[in-house]
């Protein structure tokens, strides 16, 4: 999978990390400086109603309260400065991210900037426990190739050859084919309003959706997508940091926040005609730059969906 890469030394990771500490530093020396220097401040006007002439004294109170104010308004300067910039420069646009939340994510927009491969090796991601047949679908571990023919039940959708298609599935109805399908599939059953919610906001089958997010996080029971809410596999980057997760993966406040970036990442960058990873709406086409190398990726994928398409065919009646 390649995402985009925001090329600038003071976003690499050392840069980010030494910018975040010198505007914690920063910050440590608004707030403990001045109080220090008024302390001595006080302690000088003390001294100095023993000796009331004493025009030392007098300077170096002068000298403490003219310090400390300084000091406190140097922090908010530079921030200023550097707002006022915005993203002009990458330094400022480095200093501006340095400090932000991890619940405050920018998307990755596509746009003339060079790319990296998100996965150097395609076996580098944890993929987590294989499903247990205990249902009437399973997960493939190596992948199944499917003959990609649509289908439809009532007004519900699944076309392996164009996954921009929406399912027209509600949410009630995914959450009973999740039920159905049984074992670890019920693990998505939480997020299966902002599934979606996202398949409607993007145009993303939400059974692709499902397929893809279980590949890559064996239906959610990898370390990754358990302690990073990162069902995808994505890299960190300046927007999305690694707040600790390993191999440096990025990491979200949430899985219903995931949800909705990954979609919206497949639509802008992967599913719209004249995007840098367009290759067409099929599994195959997605697959060339999402995960290169991933031969049993489309094939996977698109067994899962299948058997959740079954599953809400089941539940249905049909």
């Amino acid at each position: 999978m390649e995402v985009l890469d925001i090329m600038s030394e003071c976003s690499s990771d050392t840069m980010r990390t030494i910018l975040y500490s010198v505007k914690n530093i920063l910050s440590l020396i608004q707030i403990i400086a001045p109080i220090v220097l008024i302390i001595i401040a006080a302690v000088n006007l003390s001294q100095l109603m023993i000796s009331p002439g004493n025009k030392k004294k007098i300077n170096a109170i002068k000298n403490s309260f003219i310090a400390a104010a300084v000091i406190f308004f140097i922090p908010m300067f530079i921030n200023l400065v550097m707002g006022l910039v915005g993203n002009s420069t990458s330094f400022s646009d480095c200093w501006i991210n340095a400090n932000k939340s991890n619940r405050n994510y920018q998307y990755m927009e596509i746009g003339e900037k060079k790319k990296r491969s998100l996965f150097s090796n395609p076996n580098e991601y944890e993929k987590g426990k294989k499903q247990e047949n205990n249902s009437s679908s399973y997960y493939y571990e190596d992948g199944e190739q499917i003959d990609g023919t649509a289908k439809q039940i009532g007004d519900v959708v699944w076309d392996p050859n164009d996954v921009t298609k929406i399912s027209n599935l509600t949410t009630s109805q995914l959450i009973a084919a999740l039920n159905a399908h049984g074992g670890k599939a019920r693990n998505f059953i939480p997020y299966a309003s902002a599934l979606i919610t996202a398949e409607q906001k993007y145009s993303v089958n939400v059974f692709f959706l499902i397929g893809i997010q279980a590949t890559e996080s064996g239906w959610i029971t990898s370390r990754i997508s358990q302690s990073c809410n990162n069902l995808g596999g994505v890299k960190a980057n300046q927007y999305h940091p690694s707040n600790g997760c390993s191999s440096n993966f990025a990491y979200f406040s949430s899985v219903n926040e995931f949800i909705d970036y990954h979609a919206r990442l497949l639509h802008n960058s992967y599913l719209t005609p004249g995007a840098a990873h367009y290759h067409g709406t099929s599994p195959s086409a997605v697959v060339t730059d999402y995960c290169p190398g991933c031969s049993s990726w489309p094939g996977t994928v698109t067994t899962i969906a299948n058997s959740i398409f079954n599953d809400v065919a089941r539940t249905m009646g049909g």
